[in-house]
């Protein structure tokens, strides 16, 4: 009889292991949690923007013009 149960134990480990990946095991489908994805944070990507734009002014740095316009930009996107 114990041999029994600790073969039912050791079945049942693989089907704990679908529950733990969002998988239902009674019907096959997914948990919708695991489907949605994450939103985008716009305050984010305009730090990112913004990062991009100091990298290319320091990149530019022997050619004024290109530099300047570089400059212009950061100044009214990012200094506000």
């Amino acid at each position: 009889m114990k041999h029994i149960f600790l073969l039912f134990i050791l079945a049942a480990i693989p089907l704990s292991g679908l529950a733990e990946k969002g998988k239902s095991i009674m019907f096959g489908d997914q948990d919708p949690l695991y489907n949605s994805t994450p939103a985008t944070n716009p305050a984010r990507e305009r730090a990112d923007h913004c990062s991009n734009l100091r990298k290319q002014m320091d990149e530019l740095k022997g050619r004024p013009q290109k530099r300047n316009a570089v400059v212009r930009q950061y100044e009214l996107e990012c200094q506000q």
